[in-house]
């Protein structure tokens, strides 16, 4: 495959911007209404039209602290908790307490908040620090619903005040949160395409692949090592890992469009350029991979919690999602970007849908049907599930509200938040492995 036709194809994956196919075409599925009225029918959820549920409210006791570690764990669970979507954050009084001052649940309660949350960051000898997450129901003093104290090192402060909010979000829902993760994806154009990465609430976006590489569809492998393909000095897409200097050899061969680990890390899928098209191969690793689709543009490979394989394959009609080689999004619709979500009430397939320039995120189920749209208008792109499964972020380039960016929101389509002003494309998310902390057991 020519350097030119490695271009064509990598700003085929990169951007995927929705196109028609010929309205002469016949094919056995083909599509029996315009393709713009099967996107107008396509059911909107509800929650993303006429309004949203009111949500329970929590808040975050008040103090006065100037400790560093105090103020990083109180802005990180604080943002965590706004994020999530299962709660309406209160504001702190201006009267703030100390940190050491009585808890007043009846005073709360009568607020309005139906939970309240304790954070006291100290800085301790040896470059440790000492973080220490209460929560209680409003509703007796007895409601104690999660306490942890652990001391870490000051330099990860951050990433386990995330831990402690997800930890505080499964005792008060029952599924533990999704923040102690990172955001992967693809961010510049032409020739200044770069892999990046930032923390699960938006925090510290940076570049991880070198200037001088053309980059293509970053994704979390083992141990959340990063992998990506990239182009050098107009040569094939070869495999890159963080860390690195050398790209990764596969078997087969080719320019590499795509990549993509199973859940449980034992298979690996990838799509590789074979002669004019894209394949698409599966395997328990690199070196033994074999063909998995007989379609001729197979791109964007992505695993299902239950093992499932799903890609983008190019049909007379537009491209389609397939899982395990059957299509589960609308003939005559162009369809991109396909992601499984563990949500609590079972596993939904979202993806990309677009007509002209218009581009919207939509559910269904693993199997396809049940179709809605989580978004309306504009431009929305590039879907990737939180970690527990409740959470979409997807990139939109809206120009009402907050503007275009990186979004995150409920996936039921509500409560969309703006992460970022960045707009990239392959977007990725996944938790970030547990790290050394000592927990130190306290009664409660």
């Amino acid at each position: 495959m020519t350097f030119r036709s490695s271009l064509r194809l990598a700003a085929v994956l990169a951007s995927l911007a929705p196109r028609l196919a010929s309205a002469q075409a016949v094919e056995e599925d083909a599509p029996t209404a315009k393709p713009e009225d099967i996107l107008k029918n396509i059911v909107v959820a509800s929650s993303a039209v006429d309004g949203v549920r009111p949500l329970p409210k929590i808040a975050v006791h008040p103090t006065l602290a100037a400790d560093e570690s105090d103020i990083t764990l109180r802005n990180v669970v604080r943002r965590d908790l706004e994020l999530s979507g299962e709660y309406e954050l209160l504001p702190e009084p201006e009267d703030a307490l100390l940190s050491d001052a009585k808890v007043d649940l009846a005073g709360w309660k009568a607020k309005g908040a139906e939970a309240l949350v304790k954070l006291v960051g100290k800085s301790l000898e040896g470059g440790k620090v000492s973080l220490e997450v209460t929560g209680w129901l409003t509703e007796s003093p007895d409601d104690l619903v999660y306490h942890q104290r652990i001391e870490v090192e000051a330099s990860q402060v951050r990433v386990e005040a995330h831990r402690l909010a997800d930890a505080l979000l499964g005792a008060l829902t029952g599924t533990a949160g999704g923040f102690s993760s990172s955001l992967t994806f693809v961010f510049g154009h032409g020739k200044a395409r770069r892999v990046y990465v930032m923390d699960g609430d938006g925090h510290d976006p940076h570049a991880v692949s070198p200037p001088d590489q053309l980059a293509v569809s970053p994704s979390f492998g083992p141990d959340h090592q990063l992998y990506w393909g990239a182009s050098v000095d107009r040569g094939v897409f070869r495999l890159f890992r963080a860390g690195a200097a050398e790209p990764i050899s596969l078997t087969p061969r080719g320019s590499v469009y795509g990549i993509a680990f199973s859940r449980n890390e034992a298979e690996v899928a990838v799509s590789i350029a074979r002669g004019a098209g894209i394949k698409l191969f599966r395997g328990p690793d690199l070196q033994h991979l074999t063909e998995a689709s007989d379609n001729e543009l197979a791109m964007h490979p992505t695993w299902s919690p239950n093992g499932r394989l799903a890609f983008v394959g190019d049909t007379k009609w537009g491209t389609r999602v397939f899982v395990d080689g059957k299509p589960i999004s609308p003939s005559g619709l162009m369809a991109s970007a396909p992601v499984f979500c563990r949500h609590p009430d079972g596993v939904r397939a979202l993806f990309t849908v677009g007509l002209g320039k218009a581009t919207d995120i939509v559910a269904t189920g693993e199997n396809g049907g049940g179709m809605v749209r989580l978004t309306q208008g504009g431009t929305s792109r590039y879907p990737a599930c939180s970690p527990d499964g409740r959470l979409v972020a997807f990139f939109s380039t809206r120009k009402g509200g907050e503007g275009p960016g990186l979004y995150l929101m409920r996936i039921d389509g509500s409560r969309a938040k703006r992460l970022s002003t960045l707009v990239g494309d392959s977007l990725r998310w996944a938790r970030v492995p547990p790290g050394k902390v000592s927990r130190i057991a306290e009664p409660k």
